[in-house]
């Protein structure tokens, strides 16, 4: 055994106790009891506790907003702007540019109210009511943003965007002279405006220079290329030349900017019906149901744009010779309809008679007309629709020819004559210019006077 060696093991030398590290232990646990009494004090945050996320700033949200309107995403910049005016309610400038995207938005009741918040907040701020002046035109409230219009340019002459907004007002309000005026002005102050380059656009479209306006379309799209109603208004233009090729690249082009926007589907759809691609104008009507159940939580109007597609629906089925789907689809347009879209069942109510639907309401006259002869009852629905149709449109002689026509028929049965159904035509005419302006209106473009740019079948 080697006792000698494990007893080496065991051994430990004492050490002397030397005052240097006396004073360091002191030291040590002086600055221990130090931090106990700070983190009990709240001097100090206890060790583990995750670091805590640094606020905000109303100016982050505000450049998140600005990259966000960039890139095309308009919702995106409104919630931004949002969060930015919650932090800072009283900056004008940020509530002027939620305004704005608010129009561009389609929130147009609420950009009113945002832009009177505005100018309550500073009386003498010239982009204030500018920015209030194009949310009252978009609203319809013509004299009210006229007013707003002038009370911006009286406080600054040099504000572009007051010009831009004024030149718009004027246009759809049929002022053309002094529309090119100060559209004119406006791209003189400021030449790299995209509003400038839109609202001359709209006044160029109105009075029939399409070519012009397309060049300053294209401009405001440079400008901004993101933003899907640009796209959209130019392949208007295009489809209004004929050129469809250039109106389906710039609608698909709006597509791919904004996927759940049910506008491109419904101009590229009415583009192939124009050119009689109906099977391909039927599919893009299918998918623009799918989008619009699917962002209905986002759009409190969803049910009259299903509405509507229902009649575009009704026009294709008509043309494609499809008369029992058509008097189907043109009944759920009018009349409303209990339908359901995938796994989702709805209550769709009809569409009030306007420029945008009257395509539908005489077509579908011509269908109960025509089916008549078969089942008189359905002239005791049509006769009241045709006399709201010449209610609305008595000075158009072409549809109050169809009306007429209808009318007689069902005279004919009323009297108890045999009358012979001759067939289903498409009766409706073929009026281009009057289908640019629904898909403007889709677009949420106010983009022309509305007897030229909110009319479409």
């Amino acid at each position: 055994m080697y006792l000698g060696r494990e007893s080496t093991l065991n051994y430990r030398r004492r050490r002397r106790n030397s005052p240097v590290r006396i004073s360091i232990y002191l030291i040590l646990i002086g600055c221990g009891l130090f931090v106990l009494w700070q983190t009990r004090s709240g001097g100090i945050d206890p060790i583990g506790l995750p670091t805590p996320t640094a606020t905000r700033t109303a100016l982050s949200f505000a450049e998140e907003a600005e990259a966000a309107f960039s890139a095309g995403n308009i919702p995106e910049s409104i919630i931004a702007y949002q969060q930015a005016v919650q932090i800072e309610p009283d900056n004008v400038d940020y509530l002027i540019q939620l305004a704005r995207y608010q129009v561009y938005g389609d929130f147009v009741d609420e950009a009113v109210e945002t832009a009177k918040t505005a100018t309550f907040l500073d009386d003498s701020n010239s982009m204030a009511f500018a920015v209030l002046s194009f949310a009252l035109d978009w609203q319809g409230n013509y004299e009210d943003a006229a007013n707003a219009a002038v009370k911006a340019i009286q406080l600054d002459g040099n504000n572009a965007l007051a010009h831009a907004y004024y030149a718009e007002i004027l246009t759809d309000t049929g002022n053309w002279t002094r529309a090119n005026d100060e559209g004119l002005l406006a791209l003189s102050l400021n030449p790299n405006l995209m509003d400038a380059h839109r609202t001359y656009g709209a006044y160029l479209t109105n009075i029939g220079a399409y070519e012009d306006a397309i060049g300053h379309y294209r401009q405001a799209a440079t400008i901004n290329p993101n933003l899907p109603f640009l796209h959209i208004q130019l392949g208007l233009l295009y489809r209004a030349r004929q050129e469809y090729e250039l109106a389906l690249e710039f609608f698909n082009r709006a597509l791919a900017l904004d996927p759940e926007n049910v506008a491109p589907y419904l101009s590229i759809s009415r583009t192939y019906f124009v050119i009689g691609e109906l099977v391909r104008s039927a599919q893009y009507l299918e998918d623009a149901l799918e989008v619009a159940v699917d962002t209905s939580e986002e759009n409190p109007d969803y049910l009259q744009d299903i509405a509507d597609i229902y009649g575009r629906s009704g026009m294709v089925k008509v043309r494609n010779l499809n008369y029992e789907g058509a008097l189907t689809d043109l009944t759920c347009a009018i009349e409303g309809c209990e339908t359901e879209i995938g796994s989702t069942r709805l209550n769709v109510p009809g569409l009030e008679l306007n420029n945008v639907s009257l395509q539908y309401y005489y077509t579908y006259t011509s269908m109960l007309a025509a089916y008549a002869p078969i089942e008189p009852a359905y002239c005791d629905t049509a006769l009241p629709i045709m006399y709201e149709i010449e209610l609305f449109a008595s000075d158009d002689e072409i549809v109050m020819g169809i009306v007429n026509e209808n009318r007689e028929i069902c005279r004919r049965i009323g009297v108890g004559e045999n009358v012979v159904a001759d067939g289903l035509s498409d009766d409706a005419p073929e009026d281009d210019a009057a289908a640019e302006g629904a898909e403007g209106a889709d677009a949420g473009e106010a983009e022309a006077e509305p007897a030229a740019e909110n009319n479409e079948g």
